[in-house]
């Protein structure tokens, strides 16, 4: 085995903290996470370099079939991402979210006290890349 095999602990709050970074999209997935239907978009930092590669998931509560409530959390990422409310008939696809953005990371808090992850807690604007129409 290579040395350059061995896993990267996580960032810490001291190598990582709160504030604004650049990050890419990196994917979707939905499942179960914190007991509930959730969707989970990956983002990955892209600057500043010294963070270059660390995964920052940003979490969204979703029904687990049916439509997206507009008072929910997805609805409002993917209207900001979309630049605009869903038409009639559109079908709210994560496509929306790729490109670079500017997103503010945060640290999660956990109920016992252990030490939290980083996640995105907003998007704050597109700074460059997205859907071709």
């Amino acid at each position: 085995m290579r040395e350059d095999n061995w896993p990267v602990a996580p960032p810490s709050p001291v190598e990582l903290p709160e504030g604004e970074y650049v990050a890419a999209y990196r994917g979707v997935r939905r499942g179960q996470w914190f007991g509930q239907e959730r969707v989970r978009l990956d983002y990955e930092i892209v600057e500043p370099a010294n963070l270059c590669g660390v995964q920052v998931p940003l979490f969204c509560t979703c029904p687990s079939q049916g439509r997206v409530s507009p008072r929910s959390k997805y609805y409002e990422l993917w209207s900001k991402a979309n630049g605009g409310f869903p038409r009639r008939g559109d079908r709210m696809s994560p496509r929306v979210f790729k490109g670079y953005w500017r997103v503010r990371v945060s640290w999660s808090q956990t109920k016992s006290g252990a030490p939290g992850m980083p996640i995105v807690t907003e998007l704050i604007e597109r700074t460059a890349g997205g859907v071709s129409q």
